[in-house]
């Protein structure tokens, strides 16, 4: 009987330093650390400081298509980048030849093409187009002085330097679309033909 009560005793006593063990050690858990808070990240240096240009645009028109063309076509010759022209000036040439008719700046632009792709016979007749209604045209003059030295046409080079030289003071001063977007041209076409008549 004893025995029993002892043992009886012995688990309760047993029981009550649990829980009590428990609790303290419950109640002693250190609290969780907080991460340490970190610097915002700052921007890599390859980040643009400024906004990134906009793409640019699908062109609005068959004409503005031309003249991008066109744009990259000659820049091509300019660099000697054969294998650009090869591929652009194709395009160019059909989509100016689609807009006919062309104005006087559409028409210089088709003639410079084909002074590019040496279709010297395409070139010259472009160029008689706008010589019809103005004989003094200057960027007409000027390819068709070019077209002229390229085919070994000594006498037609000295005929189109003369009226180049002859018209230039006059005609520069004209607000023609195409003196105004080919402006640096002008002055380029004069010292040809003036070298072409030493």
């Amino acid at each position: 009987m004893n025995d029993a009560r002892s043992v009886k005793g012995f688990l309760v006593g047993a029981l009550v330093a649990g829980a009590i063990a428990f609790g303290f050690i419950t109640s002693k858990q250190p609290a969780p650390v907080a991460a340490p808070s970190l610097p915002p990240m700052a921007a890599p240096a390859f980040a643009p400081q400024q906004p990134l240009p906009a793409m640019p645009s699908a062109p609005a028109s068959p004409r503005e298509a031309a003249d991008q063309l066109f744009n990259t076509a000659m820049m091509a010759g300019e660099q000697n980048d054969q294998a650009t022209l090869a591929q652009v000036l194709p395009g160019a040439l059909a989509a100016y030849r689609a807009l006919a008719p062309l104005d006087g700046d559409g028409t210089f632009h088709l003639a410079a093409l084909e002074l590019t792709g040496a279709k010297y016979a395409e070139a010259r007749a472009t160029c008689a187009t706008l010589l019809a209604t103005n004989p003094n045209h200057l960027l007409a003059l000027g390819i068709s002085l070019r077209v002229a030295e390229r085919t070994g046409d000594a006498a037609g080079a000295r005929d189109f330097a003369q009226r180049l030289l002859k018209a230039y003071e006059t005609e520069a001063s004209r607000a023609l679309r195409e003196y105004q977007d080919h402006q640096r041209m002008l002055p380029t076409y004069r010292a040809e033909a003036m070298a072409a008549l030493k």
